[in-house]
């Protein structure tokens, strides 16, 4: 009986509640993203339900300073060409394809050019809250995008380059080095410690913050809380 309402609940939602709760459950998605392989797995996933016509992703992270990686399969974006051109130029390009020489070989029925009136190829270019780095890259092919869609990229180009930063800093964070050694000693340093005067990013910060408001057993209550957290931000 149960089951019934929530599927009859659904079906009475109009199409922006639901195009909504799709913005909302591709945010949540990301807010989760603890490593490079979680990001990997939630910026395809958010792309295929915003885009429903999304036929495949390949995803780039940057790794070091220069290199953007794709481990399916395992390479990097070519240093030059059309690819890197829109990278360098740091914005999204919506396109009739993309050079068959710059692509691997799975994705090239998808976005080598030529493609079909009716499908595109997108490069999406993930930046820094600054626009000074370029930290991810989508390659997307799909239908042309709608003024909607366009907008959705948009959300969610935001809070992938929040998820990229933080896996950069919890990435910073293992190559810190340790403490006092002495317990003591650690215990009365933390207890002085002055945030604002270490070598501690604000991120860290709204991290730490987070994860006390996290305490919540109320999932719908936890949900409210991470979309609050971010988007006020964005």
């Amino acid at each position: 009986m149960l089951l019934e309402t929530q599927l009859c609940w659904n079906n009475n939602q109009d199409p922006m509640q639901q195009h909504n709760l799709t913005v909302q459950d591709a945010l949540l998605r990301l807010a989760a993203v603890v490593d490079v392989r979680s990001l990997r797995v939630a910026l395809r996933d958010s792309v295929q339900e915003l885009l429903p016509s999304t036929e495949c992703v390949c995803i780039y992270v940057l790794e070091g300073d220069s290199r953007l990686l794709s481990d399916n399969p395992p390479h990097e974006v070519p240093q030059e060409g059309k690819i890197r051109n829109v990278v360098e130029q740091q914005k999204r390009c919506e396109c009739a394809g993309l050079p068959p020489s710059e692509l691997p070989e799975k994705y090239r029925i998808f976005l080598a050019a030529p493609l079909p009136a009716h499908r595109r190829a997108l490069v999406i270019p993930i930046l820094d809250q600054g626009h000074n780095k370029v930290l991810a890259v989508l390659l997307v092919g799909c239908g042309p995008l709608s003024d909607q869609e366009e907008l959705y990229l948009d959300v969610l180009g935001k809070h992938a380059s929040v998820a990229c930063v933080r896996i950069q800093a919890v990435q910073a964070s293992y190559q810190r080095p340790p403490l006092s050694p002495s317990p003591l000693q650690s215990h009365n340093a933390l207890l002085h410690l002055n945030v604002s005067e270490q070598d501690y990013c604000e991120l860290d910060r709204n991290i730490l913050q987070l994860c006390g408001e996290l305490y919540d057993l109320d999932a719908a209550s936890l949900q409210l809380k991470v979309i609050n957290y971010m988007n006020p931000k964005h």
